[in-house]
């Protein structure tokens, strides 16, 4: 495996984690909205702390969404390159075997005359 696609293995996983880390916050943030939207009046306090806390979660699930979009570019440009470096070298060995082809061709048709 080169060393290339490890990195591009390794961006991956991290961007699992990320992406477990987001539903995981997701799940928490659906859960203290359930239970802010249930308290009655008298538990104003603790609802707006709630709400706080909410705020906080969506604005680390942003980041962290901007994190896993940012770590997949990054993985889809190394493959890009990485497959696009194989699609040149194999039209370079293909040009090569055609010249060389030709060439062999030609050869062969001299000594035939000959």
């Amino acid at each position: 495996m080169s060393d290339r696609e490890g990195l591009a293995i390794s961006l991956a996983d991290g961007n699992e984690r990320r992406a477990y880390t987001l539903r995981m916050l997701e799940d928490r943030v659906l859960r203290l909205e359930t239970i802010a939207g249930g308290l009655s009046d008298r538990y104003e306090e603790l609802r707006t702390e709630m709400r706080q806390e909410i705020s906080s979660l969506r604005d680390q699930m942003k980041l962290l969404e901007a994190k896993v979009d940012e770590g997949n570019r990054v993985v889809n440009g190394k493959l890009d390159r990485l497959i696009g470096g194989r699609a040149v070298i194999t039209g370079i060995i293909t040009l090569v075997t055609s010249i060389l082809g030709t060439g062999m061709v030609h050869f062969a048709l001299s000594l035939s005359t000959q």
